[in-house]
């Protein structure tokens, strides 16, 4: 075999659709933490999940690593939970990925998206931990950007909580598709001809992630098409000032004095950087309550997290 005919068919003469193309740029920029080393993918079923494990798995041939495919049952949509896993498994054995599932205790159609998600990370890092993977790569992407950072706007956030994701955490989450738009991700699963599972409750617009996807984002890109990238573009400018600002204060102590008026978006800042939980403006507001009254020690429970005062300085309760 000459080596031009070895070439062709080598993995890395397949040629690549755009969004496979984005995604091995962005993989091929991380190859030093990425390369050899095994990855946890949160699969779902939904088309974004689907676009992101197939495009994955295409790309192994050009970046050498181990795909783990791990698939949450959250429980609460009954048989259709139940579907959704087994469509997950079928896909997985046919791609030749391993495939690992779970299922979500004690849930039910009540339960907080804040809680599911929680439950969802810590089974999703358990997992990175137990394979010593290098990360766990997310399907999120701009669309998802997009309307975390309205749903923080109508919180009340300021500059600095706009940033919201970003392509590789401190704690090691991958979101490879991040400045991919929805529609990219739908014209890639057509194209291919994908097959992906609906959840329901993505129609229930009294989330208001779903509101603002399906009423306030879809008018606005049936109307003036344009202005949703505009308002990616702007949203993104907004982060970058931010970020050259430099931050907000020390993320670990939150220092206050009654001489000085406090500052909203360093109190959000700080609540963020320590809770788990949705910071919004009212627990800023109730922060700075607090931190008003004459007591020089004292300690309060908000956004989930206990908080110690002592000599005008603010810790999170270990």
């Amino acid at each position: 075999m000459n080596g031009k005919t070895a070439k062709l068919n080598s993995p890395t003469a397949t040629p690549l659709e755009p969004l496979e193309r984005h995604l091995y740029l962005k993989l091929r920029d991380l190859r030093n933490i990425l390369e050899n080393k095994n990855l946890v993918v949160a699969v779902s079923g939904g088309i974004d999940s689907v676009v992101l494990l197939n495009a994955l798995a295409k790309l192994s041939g050009r970046i050498n690593y181990k795909l783990y495919v791990v698939h949450i049952n959250h429980g609460v949509r009954g048989r259709d939970s139940d579907r959704d896993e087994k469509f997950v498994k079928d896909m997985a054995k046919e791609l030749k990925i391993p495939v690992i599932t779970k299922k979500l205790k004690d849930t039910n159609s009540k339960s907080s998206e804040n809680n599911l998600r929680e439950q969802r990370y810590k089974i999703l890092f358990e997992q990175k931990n137990k394979l010593k993977a290098s990360a766990v790569v997310t399907a999120h992407h701009r669309d998802d950007l997009i309307e975390t950072r309205l749903m923080r706007l109508l919180q009340g956030t300021g500059i600095h909580g706009l940033k919201a994701m970003t392509l590789m955490s401190t704690d090691g989450i991958l979101r490879p598709l991040l400045e991919v738009g929805r529609r990219e991700v739908e014209a890639y699963a057509k194209k291919l001809k994908l097959h992906w599972r609906n959840d329901a409750t993505n129609t229930d617009t009294s989330k208001l992630r779903n509101w603002i996807r399906r009423n306030w984002l879809a008018r606005l890109r049936l109307d003036h098409p344009g202005y949703v990238d505009s308002l990616y573009v702007s949203l993104e400018r907004l982060v970058r000032a931010g970020e050259r600002e430099g931050p907000v204060g020390n993320s670990e102590e939150f220092l206050f004095s009654n001489k000085v008026p406090l500052n909203d978006d360093k109190i959000y800042s700080f609540l963020r950087s320590n809770t788990k939980e949705r910071v919004t403006s009212r627990h800023v507001t109730e922060f700075k309550k607090r931190l008003l009254t004459q007591r020089k020690k004292f300690s309060f429970r908000l956004a989930g997290q206990d908080w110690n005062v002592a000599n005008s300085r603010v810790t999170a309760a270990s």
